[in-house]
């Protein structure tokens, strides 16, 4: 199992010092809305790679009029303690974030850490998940993908930067046709990739949430889909790099007008069913929440059962629009996973349905300075 023990936060966000102890399973943060339970699950999420789930610019992070932030924790996997630190360094003008694993900074000591710290997160804005942006969905997706293959990100930041590339290249008056041909051959390869990816992690969603019918864990049946002109046009034939290329080069003219490619897994969307008949995005705020639940009760299924990963699971406010059914399914999610959950709400009595393993932590006036 892994889990965080200890944390303790310094100058960051609205805590000039926080600290506490908590439970391998279930932890309950409440308190009034602006006291830092957000906060404290951010702080959690940045010993991650990344700017956390706020990804937020590392200098509104800071606590006002300080020079950097400082936070700690000790984190246990198979039994054996790793005292990680996250902290801002000011180098060349830029402000970066850096990790240290028992006071080590190396790539091995790193990597390590990524292959054993996983997380799966709900936001309150998730209650409108097929209402916001398909960007929100495809990170969503990414994220989960990301919950177990930890190289994904570099695919996804590659793919990025050739994508710009080409924009430029699209954009200037004279065009090296040689190089813009690399450039397009490199999007063609990536993009394939990341499709690939993408498909699977759908697949393997659809394939736990048809069980978590059949063991009537989940009030209806849902199948999502990747909603993308290009992948559905050839989805009998997706790896096939060259017809992807050769999209692209005809797209060059209008790409350089639009600016970025008009074609791609940047355009994609995710959508689906319920019951095989009703469009996801006409469900209610409530029945959206469920299904967001699900989608991470199915995906906590697959980690743990298939690749052997215990994910540490935050979920900021979650107590709104938790009627009976959401209540039962995030119930499962505590009771069928030997996890550890950080919860927030403004109210302890919200979370009286949880099991007797739950620990509560009143922020506004529990460790903090």
């Amino acid at each position: 199992m892994s889990f965080f023990k200890y944390i303790k936060l310094k100058n960051f966000r609205n805590f000039h010092e926080y600290e506490n102890d908590y439970n391998k399973n279930c932890n309950i943060i409440y308190g009034k809305n602006g006291s830092g339970k957000t906060n404290l699950l951010e702080s959690i999420s940045l010993f991650d790679k990344g700017t956390g789930f706020k990804n937020d610019n590392l200098k509104n992070i800071i606590q006002s009029k300080k020079e950097k932030f400082i936070n700690f924790a000790q984190f246990y996997s198979s039994n054996k303690l790793y005292e990680l630190k996250v902290f801002t360094l000011q180098t060349n003008e830029r402000l970066l974030k850096k990790i240290l694993v028992n006071d080590d900074h190396n790539k091995e000591a790193l990597t390590h850490l990524r292959s054993i710290l996983s997380f799966l997160i709900f936001q309150p804005e998730m209650e409108r998940f097929f209402l916001l942006s398909p960007s929100f969905r495809r990170k969503f997706i990414d994220r989960l993908i990301y919950s177990y293959n930890k190289d994904y990100n570099k695919l996804i930041n590659q793919y990025k930067k050739n994508l710009s590339e080409r924009s430029n290249i699209l954009k200037s008056q004279r065009i090296d046709d040689a190089w813009l041909q690399k450039i397009e051959d490199n999007i063609a390869r990536l993009g394939i990739e990341i499709y690939d990816h993408r498909i699977k992690q759908i697949n393997i969603l659809n394939d736990n949430l048809i069980s978590l019918f059949k063991q009537k864990k989940s009030p209806f049946s849902v199948k999502l889909k990747i909603e993308d002109i290009f992948l559905n046009k050839n989805h009998s034939n997706i790896n096939d790099v060259d017809k992807y290329k050769n999209q692209l080069k005809i797209n060059r003219q209008n790409d350089s007008f639009v600016g970025g490619a008009t074609i791609g897994p940047h355009r994609s969307d995710i959508s689906g069913l319920i019951n095989n008949d009703f469009p996801l995005n006409q469900l209610s705020t409530g029945q959206q929440k469920t299904i967001v639940l699900m989608l991470i009760l199915a995906q906590s299924d697959y980690l743990v059962n298939k690749r052997h990963i215990r994910p540490i699971i935050l979920m900021d406010e979650i107590c709104s629009h938790l009627d009976d059914i959401n209540r039962s399914i995030l119930l499962n999610l505590v009771q069928d996973f030997d996890l550890q959950f950080f919860m927030t709400g403004t109210d302890k009595n919200l979370f009286s349905f949880l099991s007797t393993k739950t620990k509560y932590y009143n922020i506004s006036n529990s460790g903090k300075k």
